[in-house]
């Protein structure tokens, strides 16, 4: 455990659809330290419209981090061949720096394991250094910084989910020479 991380245990659990409003409030309570940086047809990624809780649900496994009976974050996994991606790793803005995020990862990249997955995917803006940070002192390496290169990794399933202007990061779960 790191030295700033909590001394609460997270649990984590599926959501289920009446979780999903304390998900879309989890991604709402940080929305405005993307909007400096973030394309605004991108915005409703992180200001998430009443519409995104049916729509996201459905495609996404969402997990729910609860300490001492708290909502603390949220984390959604989707499997596309060998990789998981990450679509949201989202602590409420009040739980921040306390090892949460970490654990939600630690969790995720578990998961992406057991099911046999290479890693773990997720996009990141890079003037987003809370996040790029905490993403790559667990683990995760920048693979691709430029449009057309995110969007073409692994058959382009990031088409979908891709903002203006994010760059990829992997969570490699095999050794190098098995890519």
């Amino acid at each position: 455990m790191s030295p700033t991380a909590t001394t609460t245990e997270l649990e984590i659990r599926p959501a289920s659809w009446r979780d999903m409003d304390t998900v879309a409030d989890f991604l709402r309570s940080t929305a405005d330290w993307y909007r400096p940086f973030v394309a605004e047809e991108d915005m409703a990624e992180h200001d998430v419209p009443d519409s995104w809780k049916s729509e996201n649900y459905e495609k996404r496994d969402f997990y729910i981090g609860e300490a001492e009976d708290e909502s603390i974050g949220t984390i959604s996994l989707q499997y596309f061949g060998d990789f998981a991606y990450v679509g949201y790793v989202y602590l409420d803005s009040t739980q921040c720096g306390k090892g949460y995020g970490q654990e939600l990862l630690e969790f995720a990249t578990g998961l992406a394991s057991r099911r046999g997955m290479k890693g773990v995917a997720l996009i990141a803006h890079p003037e987003a250094k809370w996040a790029t940070r905490a993403y790559t002192k667990f683990g995760f390496t920048r693979v691709a910084t430029r449009k057309e290169e995110v969007l073409a990794f692994n058959g382009g399933f990031l088409k979908d989910y891709y903002e203006e202007g994010f760059e990829l990061y992997i969570y490699w779960l095999v050794p190098e020479d098995q890519r």
